[in-house]
């Protein structure tokens, strides 16, 4: 049985749904998550990572190939050039240096400071932290500058 894997994450879910259908015209079956929490608490959408796009992990590598190859497509199949491919981040998911395992997740923000600022100030503040966690093993390290 293969498991879910996130390939990319997004602020807007229509960005998302645009992914979800560039993979459903390539034969390849992709499930959004979190769509409705980005919806309701757009404000709170940030430390929660947006909309997930996720995949069987056997096809993970033929959807990241697919969504980078910034080919644009129109509901009707047709190309349209003034369209805009949507800004995908993090797509190649790097590989953990304590366990090389390849279930790990970029974090812009830290998720327990987010929710800490909720309970004493009774706003959301981002926290930045620009690193990535292993879901594996819990290893966490800094994202390389580029």
């Amino acid at each position: 049985m293969d498991k879910l894997v996130t390939i990319a994450n997004f602020n807007e879910p229509i960005q998302a749904h645009i992914a979800k259908y560039r993979l459903k015209t390539e034969g390849i079956e992709s499930f959004l998550t979190g769509e409705n929490f980005v919806a309701t608490y757009w404000l709170a959408a940030i430390a929660d990572r947006g909309v997930k796009l996720k995949v069987k992990s056997s096809e993970a590598e033929k959807a990241v190939k697919i969504l980078t190859s910034g080919k644009p497509v129109h509901p009707s199949g047709s190309e349209r050039i003034d369209s805009q491919v949507p800004d995908i981040t993090e797509l190649s998911t790097p590989v953990c240096p304590r366990c090389d395992s390849q279930d790990t997740e970029y974090q812009r923000f830290s998720r327990s400071l987010f929710f800490l600022s909720i309970l004493f100030f009774r706003f959301p503040l981002p926290w930045w932290t620009n690193r990535y966690k292993c879901n594996t093993c819990g290893c966490k390290w800094k994202a390389e500058k580029s």
